[in-house]
């Protein structure tokens, strides 16, 4: 399996989320409190450490950011029900890989222990920037642009936003068609 084809069939999958029971119910399913107990597909770790990264993408505002909105435990569910099984492995080898070239770089022994800020600049060098290599010879703008990907299409996804930023109604009432632009 290609790399890059599994890369392309997980952005593709978080691309094409559209409204449907399923979404729906997984967006409902992600308001309720946070807990770990409840991961379908990544580890506690790797929760963790998405949370920071997409908060990073989608921080907290005058509006809900990725962590208030619960990002990280839609995507774990997004993943753990849509991705196909042999993509899913390429993604957790990918995530593991990112944070472990963060920890080596940084002499830390969990991510726990990097600062934001250090995340911030690891994210920030290596998206959109295909030039980037690492220290270990290794180019992971394709994970970073696969986080940012993910966390936007999650938050364009979400609850708060559909209802107070779009205006989706789940059930429609009156339609007018003929409205004047």
């Amino acid at each position: 399996m290609d790399r890059r084809k599994a890369i392309k069939r997980i952005g593709a999958s978080f691309g094409a989320i559209t409204i449907s029971s399923g979404v729906i119910s997984l967006v409902q399913s992600c308001n309720s409190p946070k807990t770990n107990k409840e991961l379908s597909f990544f580890s506690k770790n790797e929760i963790n450490f998405l949370d920071r990264i997409f908060e990073i993408i989608i921080p907290e505002t005058e509006s809900p950011g990725a962590y208030s909105l619960n990002l990280s435990k839609f995507v774990d569910a997004y993943v753990a029900k849509n991705i196909r099984t042999e993509d899913q492995k390429y993604l957790n080898v990918m995530i593991e890989e990112f944070i472990t070239m963060i920890l080596s770089s940084e002499n830390k022994k969990s991510i726990k222990d990097v600062e934001n800020k250090t995340l911030e600049k690891y994210f920030s060098d290596h998206i959109d920037n295909g030039s980037m290599i690492a220290a270990n010879g290794k180019n992971y703008s394709q994970i970073c642009n696969l986080f940012r990907e993910m966390a936007v299409n999650s938050y364009k996804a979400s609850e708060y936003v559909l209802i107070n930023k779009l205006g989706f109604v789940s059930i429609p009432g009156y339609y007018d068609g003929n409205v004047d632009i």
